[in-house]
């Protein structure tokens, strides 16, 4: 049996991993970690899993400042990164790093579980999923209110400015943030400049 652990802020992906590995033969899953602080307690208590899944944007440490501290205290562990959007420099980030694989979450169904099985069979394997870059993924509308915001309007006075509710703006904002896979309206910002939706 592998020993699996998933780090995921995000619960529905977490449990969506979780049932997923679960349907899979020779898997066993462990009880699964919100943060990568949690992650780490996790390990020390219960000792170390034969891989860790983790996404690589979080809230507090990220992904990619875990995987140091997993493989310093824990050796053998596999580290596979999940992005919600990826890049190939991050793809290179993470292979420099020590990780074991770099996959977005959009990966087909099997191919999460097909590279498990890779790196604990393979220990030297780096998994990745060729990609190119994706459209944007915000429709006109949440393009620009996300321009604005990167002007540092409000909510309020984007609103104002645009000519719709208050409540239609918060709906865009929270949609537009969850696409770009960030926490708040800065990271949405910032995530956006680095996929290139943004211009400076």
């Amino acid at each position: 049996m592998i020993d699996v652990m998933i780090v995921d802020d995000h619960p529905v992906v977490r449990e969506g991993l979780e049932v997923m590995l679960a349907s899979e033969k020779g898997f066993s899953i462990r009880p699964s970690a919100e943060s990568a602080e949690e992650a780490l307690a996790l390990c020390r208590k219960d000792g170390a899993p034969d891989v860790l899944v983790s996404d690589i944007h979080m809230t507090g440490m990220t992904g990619l400042e875990l995987l140091p501290r997993v493989k310093r205290e824990f050796p053998s562990v596999k580290v596979l990164l999940l992005a919600g959007m990826p890049l190939k420099a991050e793809e290179e980030e993470a292979r420099s790093a020590g990780a074991s694989g770099y996959l977005p979450k959009s990966a087909k169904r099997g191919a999460i579980a097909a590279a498990i099985r890779h790196v604990v069979s393979e220990p030297d394997a780096f998994v990745e999923e060729q990609f190119a870059p994706p459209p944007s993924p915000l429709s006109e509308r949440e393009g620009e209110i996300l321009r604005y915001m990167a002007l540092g309007k409000t909510r309020e006075e984007i609103s104002i400015i645009l000519g719709i509710g208050l409540e239609t703006v918060k709906t865009h904002s929270k949609n537009l943030i969850a696409k770009l896979d960030a926490t708040n309206t800065a990271g949405a910002v910032s995530r956006a400049y680095e996929l290139g939706l943004l211009r400076a």
